[in-house]
């Protein structure tokens, strides 16, 4: 999982920091060391997915009423 960003002609640190924050992005690299900075309980996580499954069910329920108004 080894993200670079070369400094190409032309360019300035600014842009060249900017380009690496992008791939770091795309790469998931920070979401997946916060995932890891603190241990979460199997039950934790199952709770979690089981919450987020509900919200979109909801906005979905809502987006449905909205469209038969």
């Amino acid at each position: 999982m080894a993200v670079g960003a070369k400094l190409q002609e032309g360019e300035n640190f600014d842009q060249l920091f900017r380009r690496f924050k992008k791939l770091v992005g795309r790469e998931g690299i920070l979401n997946d060391y916060r995932k890891h900075l603190v241990y979460e309980k199997p039950s934790e996580i199952r709770k979690k997915r089981e919450i987020a499954k509900m919200r979109k069910i909801r906005r979905m329920l809502e987006k449905m009423q909205k469209e038969e108004e």
